[in-house]
C-alpha cells in the first residue's frame, strides 16, 4: 500500500530528528520548569522604565542624552545603557500588551537555561547530568527571571562561557565569536564586564603548565594563545561600538566606583544573608558540594577553581550576583553527578514518545501562559494602577512625591504629562543628591518634612499604612483624597495667608492677644480657645 512507505520514512526521519531526541527532550522539560517558576514573580519594578525608555527609542528614532521622566533631575546628563533590550522588551509590549512582557521573559528565561544546559553538557560530557545540575541550581535562579535587560546579558555571558569552552576543547572557530557578542553585550546590559573578566582570566590559568595534586593547568599553545588575544583585542575594539560611544563601557566601573549610596541601600546590592530563604538554600548547596567533594575526589582545573571562587565571592558580596554563581557552579555539579549517570545511549532512544512529550509540554506552556486580563489584574496588585487613573480623572497641581519602586510605573503610566520624584535609575539620582534625600524623607529623618516643602511638593502617592503615609495623616496640611488596598494618595493644602486684624491689635484682650493677629485662622481658633475663662 501506498501509505505504508511514507509511514516508513516518516518513522526513519523521526528517528534522525534531533529535535526529537532524548537530550531535546530534556531541553524542553527544563524550559517548562523555567516558565512555571518565571511565572510566578511578578513584574519587577525596573521592568517598566525599560520598557518605557524602549518605546521612546522607537518613537523619537533617536536615543536620550539627558534625563525628561524626572522633575528632581531634569536635564542631568543620562544615557540608555540597556538600549537594545529595552527596545526588544518595548517592541514586544507594543505588539501583545501585558503578554508580550510575559513572552519576552520566558524567551529570555528559557534562552539563558538552555545555554546554561549546553554548557553544563560541554564541561560533563553527559547529558543527564547537565539536566540534573540545571535542576538543582534552577531555584537559585528563579529569583532573577524578571523582565530586565540583566537575563540577555547573563545568556551572553553563558555564550562566551560556551565559546571559550570549545575552544580549549579544539574548536579554533569558537572564539572568532567573542568580538560580536561583546558588541552586542556591551549594547545590551553593564554585565560584559564579568566576560571581560572571565576571557581574561582563560588566557592567564593558560599561560603556565603545571600539576599540584588535584589542581592543575594546560597551557595554550602559541597559536592558541595569539588567537584569544587578538580576540580580546577584537572585542575591547567591539566595546565602542555604541550609539554613546565609549560611555557604555564605562558605565560598569562608574557603578563599582562612583555610586556608593546605590549600593550600600538598595536591596539587590546588599550582602546574601542566610535570613533569605535563597539564602539558606546557597549555603546548603555548598556544603552538599563540597561534602561530595571528600567521596569523589573530583579534579578541577585552575581556571575551573578560580571561576568557582569568584562567583562564590560575588555572591556572598551582593545578592543580585547569585546569578554568577549559578553560571559557574551548574557545570561543576555536572560533572560531579556524571559519575553516578549512565551515559546518552542513542541507541535505546524513543524519538516519537519524546515527540509526544515535548508537544504536550508545549500545550503545557500554552495553558499556563496568563491571559492579558490576568497580567493587568497582577499589576494593579503590586503597583498603584488605581490610583494612577484617580489622577487622570482628578488632576493635581504640583509635584508628586513616589515612592522608589513605583517610579518605574509611574514613568510608563504618566509620562510625558507628568514626571516622577525617583525611580530606579538610581545612579542620576544619587549624582544629583536626590537619593540621599529621598532616603531621609522614606526613612522618616527629622527633616523629612522641611526636605518635602524644598522640593515643593504638593502631594504623596505611598504604599498603603507606610510609614510615611502615617506620618503626612498627622502632619499640618496633609489630608488623603484616596486609598485603596494597594496605594494612598495624600495632598498638602498650603495655608491660608495670615489674617490681619487692626481692631483687634490695637485693643489687646484678654481672649485674643496682640501677637493673635498675625496667626492663620486655624491658630486664631486655638488662641481664643486656650484663653476662654471656664
Amino acid at each position: 500500500m501506498v501509505w505504508q512507505p511514507n509511514l516508513l520514512r516518516f518513522w526513519r526521519e523521526a528517528q534522525s530528528c534531533a529535535t526529537f531526541r532524548f537530550p531535546a527532550f530534556l531541553g524542553a522539560l527544563l524550559v517548562l520548569g523555567v516558565a512555571i517558576r518565571a511565572m510566578q514573580n511578578p513584574m519587577d519594578p525596573d521592568s517598566w522604565w525599560h520598557v518605557a525608555v524602549g518605546e521612546r527609542i522607537l518613537q523619537d528614532g533617536s536615543f536620550p542624552e539627558t534625563d525628561t521622566f524626572s522633575f528632581t533631575a531634569a536635564g542631568t546628563s543620562w544615557i540608555a545603557y540597556e538600549w537594545l533590550g529595552e527596545v526588544l522588551m518595548a517592541s514586544a509590549a507594543k505588539m501583545w500588551g501585558f503578554r508580550g512582557h510575559s513572552f519576552v521573559l520566558l524567551l529570555t528565561s528559557s534562552l539563558l537555561f538552555l545555554l546554561l544546559y549546553y554548557y553544563a553538557y560541554l564541561r560533563s560530557r553527559n547529558w543527564k547530568a547537565a539536566f540534573a545540575a540545571c535542576t538543582v541550581v534552577l531555584p537559585l535562579a528563579g529569583i532573577f527571571f524578571t523582565l530586565r535587560p540583566q537575563l540577555l546579558g547573563y545568556s551572553l555571558l553563558v555564550l562566551t562561557l560556551i565559546c571559550l569552552e570549545r575552544f580549549r576543547q579544539g574548536n579554533e572557530r569558537a572564539i572568532w565569536a567573542l568580538p560580536f557578542i561583546f558588541l552586542v553585550w556591551v549594547n545590551t546590559h553593564g554585565s560584559f564586564a564579568f566576560g571581560l573578566f572571565v576571557v581574561g582570566l582563560y588566557w592567564t590559568c593558560g599561560l603556565v603548565r603545571f600539576q599540584w595534586g588535584g589542581l592543575s593547568g594546560e597551557k595554550w599553545t602559541d597559536r592558541q594563545r595569539l588567537c584569544l588575544e587578538i580576540s580580546m583585542l577584537l572585542s575591547v575594539a567591539g566595546l565602542c561600538v555604541t550609539p554613546y560611544g565609549t560611555r557604555l563601557a564605562a558605565y560598569p566601573f562608574e557603578l563599582a566606583l562612583l555610586q556608593p549610596a546605590n549600593v550600600a541601600n538598595i536591596v539587590e546590592w546588599q550582602p546574601l544573608t542566610t535570613n533569605l530563604s535563597f539564602g539558606k538554600f546557597f549555603v546548603g548547596l555548598l556544603l552538599l558540594y563540597f561534602l561530595a567533594q571528600t567521596v569523589a575526589r573530583q579534579t578541577y582545573q585552575l581556571h575551573e577553581l578560580a571561576l568557582l571562587f569568584f562567583s562564590v565571592f560575588s555572591a556572598s558580596l551582593h545578592r543580585r550576583f547569585l546569578i554568577i554563581f549559578v553560571i559557574m557552579f551548574a557545570p561543576l555539579l555536572a560533572a560531579l553527578l556524571a559519575r553516578w549517570f549512565a551515559p546518552y545511549d542513542p541507541a535505546k532512544d524513543r524519538p516519537l514518545l519524546n515527540g509526544a512529550l515535548v508537544v504536550a509540554m508545549l500545550a503545557a506552556l500554552f495553558w499556563i501562559f496568563p491571559s492579558e486580563g490576568a497580567l493587568q489584574e497582577q499589576a494593579a496588585n503590586s503597583y498603584p494602577q488605581r490610583a494612577v487613573q484617580y489622577l487622570q480623572d482628578h488632576p493635581i497641581e504640583g509635584s508628586l512625591w513616589n515612592e522608589y519602586g513605583w517610579g518605574g510605573y509611574l514613568i510608563w503610566a504618566r509620562h510625558p504629562k507628568h514626571r516622577v520624584f525617583i525611580d530606579g535609575r538610581a545612579d542620576i539620582y544619587e549624582y544629583s543628591g536626590i537619593l540621599s534625600d529621598y532616603l531621609r524623607i522614606d526613612r522618616l529623618h527629622p527633616d523629612a518634612l522641611s526636605l518635602l516643602r524644598k522640593y515643593d511638593i504638593r502631594a504623596s502617592l505611598v504604599r498603603r499604612n507606610s510609614p510615611l503615609g502615617t506620618l503626612l495623616r498627622t502632619a499640618p496640611g496633609w489630608s488623603p483624597v484616596y486609598a485603596d488596598k494597594v496605594s494612598e494618595l495624600l495632598v498638602f493644602q498650603v495655608p491660608a495667608p495670615a489674617l490681619e486684624i487692626p481692631s483687634l491689635a490695637a485693643s489687646p484682650s484678654k481672649e485674643f492677644p496682640a501677637s493673635a493677629a498675625l496667626l492663620p485662622q486655624s491658630e486664631l481658633r486655638q488662641a481664643h480657645f486656650e484663653t476662654v475663662p471656664n
